[in-house]
């Protein structure tokens, strides 16, 4: 007797429980009996037809090679499955007298389970046991043909893999952690900010409450500042021990997004796609400061598998609501972290009820009452402190911001436009810039998917990249925007690379070559990245504690060096001539680029008034900053300048 089976048998369809259709999650119970087809046995996208010519579409011939006799046409009972002991008559696991299933307890189905394994071909078994559960059509991750195709190699247990990832990922951010990326000022102000909440208050910055951003990052950060005793560091040396942390869960979010493509698509795609996360240089910034879009990805991508994991295996009506509920919480924490990932989350989740019915209604309200659970506790927490107005004013702030109507960060600056930006850094994140233009076009290539998991991929990926496109054209990007859409766009992308491959198979070989061309070219410039002398504040710092006599008086002129040097005796803001006369300043800092740019404390003049009236007594050179520069002041020439009016004003919209 053929030991094959139709693979009609192992992808019965299941009704949904939220009103039916492809858009709801089926009911799918590990072990039941599979003869019960209620109507035409449905095949999922990618399943074949039954092989062989035969005079019903149905049935193949009697006698032909692999054959086990006639196969039951659509709308018809399925013959029950032969037993593995040969020679015996089969026993009744179809439907019997009118309709209906028999019955079987949980060791029938086990010993039925068991006689199913035996029957399967080596590769379907390999796709029972280890891959997704069966689906309807509309609720499929991965078309089946994929999987039987690729078999072990794409849905075999890949853990150790994962963990080997996440260990290159955490160490690629590790090097160089504290040279490779100079201070940024978004990082000092955070780091100071998870401090006060380490020490039992709300985020605060400089005696005022901070609610610009939800508590999320800020709470990680005081966990870790509370663990390791950072709280009385000095904010320059806190940023670097919590630049660690940062690290660690840039890693966790490689080892997710592999998991994800794991979902939907092969181990090949899946493996490219994590390289390139690990090894892209804007990624690699972003996880080596103290910033807020790394971990609020890493619960976007967290709770994106979780949920996958319910599509696939949802098992009981209750626990699939439940874990639904719990998939939305994941969601709620990366709201509560920054509110920019409502564009990854709400948004896909509620186009994903009207397009093609990906999910149903009822799931997305369930996943969205879990993800409103973290904020509101967040807010009813600010409430009964008594900050609720405090809250309100600077989230109505955030929205005219994201609105363009005040643009006081991103690229607003007059001396610089966002295009010069781009080719001026297109050598080192040449390839980043390629994932954020991808992005948008990629997922409108992959909602067209028919597995449920590559549309909404596609879902996220046109939403992020639609988000991209109005920040730019309505002034409101600010550079770590980019995170979210290189991230998304190696997801989406690797889902479309694998889309195509599979809807024209004669591209899988130059999409191939391409691929592993962007591949190389981003490990490059990643290893570059890490291997880059970017350290100017910490080596200005480290010459002015040894060069300067105790009781100098020295100038800053920008935020960063504010925040990283202040307060101490001696030292202040004071950023115009008027300012540095006024107190006795006698050495200036300056940073070149964020000063010509039009994003320092004083105005871009000054760096051609030192030129020609201060000397400079230590310079370092970077690609964050340009040249850092301490300038020693001649008193004289100070008070001259300003008596004749050649004082150089502030900069009152600096960041």
């Amino acid at each position: 007797m053929s030991r094959e089976i139709d693979l009609r048998l192992i992808t019965v369809g299941h009704r949904s429980r939220d009103g039916g259709g492809g858009g709801g999650v089926p009911e799918y119970r590990p072990g039941r009996p599979t003869g019960d087809v209620p109507g035409p046995a449905r095949r999922g996208p990618g399943i074949p037809p039954p092989a062989g010519p035969s005079a019903h579409p149905g049935t193949r011939p009697a006698g032909a090679p692999g054959s086990q006799g006639p196969v039951a046409p659509p709308g018809s009972r399925v013959p029950p499955v032969p037993p593995a002991r040969p020679g015996a008559p089969p026993p009744p696991l179809g439907p019997r007298r009118g309709g209906k299933p028999e019955k079987a307890g949980k060791a029938g189905k086990a010993r039925g389970a068991g006689k199913l394994r035996k029957l399967l071909p080596d590769a379907v078994t390999r796709t029972v046991a280890r891959g997704p559960a069966p689906l309807e059509s509309g609720t499929m991750l991965v078309p089946l043909a994929a999987r039987e195709r690729l078999g072990w190699l794409t849905y075999g247990r890949s853990w150790p893999l994962t963990a080997a990832i996440g260990l290159v990922a955490l160490l690629l951010r590790l090097i160089g952690l504290h040279r490779a990326n100079d201070l940024f000022v978004d990082e000092l102000l955070y780091a100071e900010i998870g401090n006060s909440v380490a020490q039992g208050n709300l985020p605060t910055f400089d005696g005022s409450p901070f609610f610009l951003h939800p508590i999320g990052s800020f709470l990680l950060d005081a966990g870790f500042i509370t663990l390791f005793g950072l709280g009385d560091l000095p904010t320059m040396d806190l940023v670097y021990g919590l630049r660690w942390l940062t690290a660690i869960l840039g890693a966790i979010t490689v080892m997710l997004a592999f998991r994800l493509l794991r979902k939907v698509v092969p181990l090949p795609i899946a493996l490219g796609g994590a390289a390139v996360l690990a090894f892209d240089p804007f990624v690699l910034r972003s996880d080596s400061r103290v910033m807020l879009e790394t971990p609020a990805t890493m619960w976007t991508l967290g709770a994106w598998l979780l949920l996958f994991g319910v599509l696939t295996n949802p098992g009981s009506e209750q626990s699939r609501h439940l874990r639904e509920v719990g998939v939305g919480v994941v969601f709620g924490l990366a709201l509560v972290t920054k509110d920019m990932t409502v564009f990854q989350i709400l948004v896909p989740l509620v186009l994903a009820i009207f397009w093609r019915r990906t999910l149903s209604a009822a799931q997305v309200g369930r996943i969205s009452l879990g993800a409103v659970l973290p904020y509101a506790v967040f807010v009813v927490v600010v409430a009964l402190n008594g900050r609720l107005g405090d809250f309100t004013f600077q989230k109505l702030s955030g929205v005219r911001r994201m609105l363009g109507i005040d643009q006081i960060s991103g690229f607003h600056a007059t001396n610089v436009s966002l295009l010069d930006r781009l080719i001026a850094e297109l050598s080192r994140f040449g390839t980043s810039y390629v994932l954020l233009g991808l992005c948008l076009f990629a997922g409108l290539g992959t909602v067209f998917a028919k597995a449920t998991g590559r549309r909404l991929m596609g879902l996220v990926g046109v939403s992020t990249g639609l988000f991209g496109v109005y920040a730019a054209s309505a002034g409101a990007l600010e550079e770590q925007f980019g995170y979210y859409t290189v991230v998304v766009s190696v997801i989406v992308s690797a889902t479309a690379i694998a889309e195509l491959g599979d809807r024209r198979p004669a591209l899988r070989r130059p999409l191939g070559i391409a691929a592993s061309v962007f591949i190389a070219a981003t490990l490059v410039l990643g290893v570059s990245a890490r291997l880059t002398v970017d350290d100017g504040f910490p080596q200005a710092r480290a010459w002015m504690e040894t060069a300067l006599p105790a009781d100098a008086r020295v100038a800053m002129t920008g935020p960063v060096a504010q925040l990283a040097f202040l307060p101490r005796p001696g030292w202040g803001d004071w950023p115009t001539l008027t300012e540095m006369r006024d107190n006795g300043a006698q050495y200036v800092l300056t940073s070149q680029r964020p000063l010509q740019q039009g994003y320092g404390d004083a105005a871009p003049e000054i760096l051609t008034w030192l030129e020609q009236n201060a000397t400079p007594v230590f310079v370092t050179q970077g690609p964050t900053n340009g040249d850092t520069v301490v300038w020693q002041l001649d008193p004289g020439t100070l008070d001259a300048a300003v008596a004749s009016g050649q004082d150089v004003p502030a900069v009152s919209d600096s960041g």
